[in-house]
């Protein structure tokens, strides 16, 4: 069973098809616009640069970003309809047993199962914080860029300023994964090896 099989097993047991496609698709999508974001270029002016592959990928990295919005407004919808907003943030509703129980095995360098108002629920949470304000604040900027508004620059650079904090998610977000793939996996063979062992006695 190779990795990637593992994971969609992993995803299928845990997450409605619904949810999976939208996970998936936000992913697909967000990873893109980080790449597509390089090949992006303006002159003097505030026009998008002439040069094709920036002019193609300008245009690209803009209707994907808007494509993009309806998609996570969705998901987040159908998350709020899963979890409640504690589930999410905790912390902002006094709740922090379960963050104290998960933060204690971290510094134990032992990985917490994912549960309700934990670290893993906390975590989802600053990435769809972080996911949205990306968006906001592109949204924002293509209207200013538009109208040609003065402050259009100041919201390109905030824009760009919070697509950091979607790039550290993605890092922590896909560390966290795989780790929790990774003891799946091995739960998943020792389950898949036990009537083996056990027709050898």
């Amino acid at each position: 069973m190779n990795i990637f099989n593992i994971t969609m097993q992993y995803l299928k047991e845990r997450q409605k098809p619904s949810v999976r496609l939208l996970h998936i698709s936000i992913i697909v999508l967000v990873v893109s616009q980080i790449i597509v974001s390089n090949f992006m270029a303006f002159n003097n002016s505030g026009d998008i640069s002439s040069n094709t592959v920036e002019l193609y990928g300008s245009w690209l990295h803009i209707i994907t970003g808007i494509f993009l919005i309806p998609i996570a407004v969705l998901f987040l919808i159908v998350e709020l309809k899963r979890h409640s907003l504690k589930y999410y943030f905790p912390y902002l509703f006094g709740e922090f047993t379960q963050l104290s129980s998960d933060t204690r095995l971290l510094l134990k360098l032992k990985l917490p199962d994912s549960s309700d108002y934990g670290v893993a629920a906390s975590v989802q949470g600053l990435g769809l914080g972080a996911l949205f304000l990306v968006l906001f604040s592109g949204l924002i900027w293509f209207i200013t860029w538009n109208a040609n508004l003065s402050w259009a620059n100041d919201v390109e650079d905030v824009h760009k300023f919070v697509t950091g904090f979607v790039q550290a998610y993605i890092i922590g977000h896909g560390v966290m994964g795989i780790l929790h793939v990774f003891v799946y996996s091995k739960l998943s063979l020792i389950h898949i090896s036990e009537p083996t062992r056990l027709g050898m006695i």
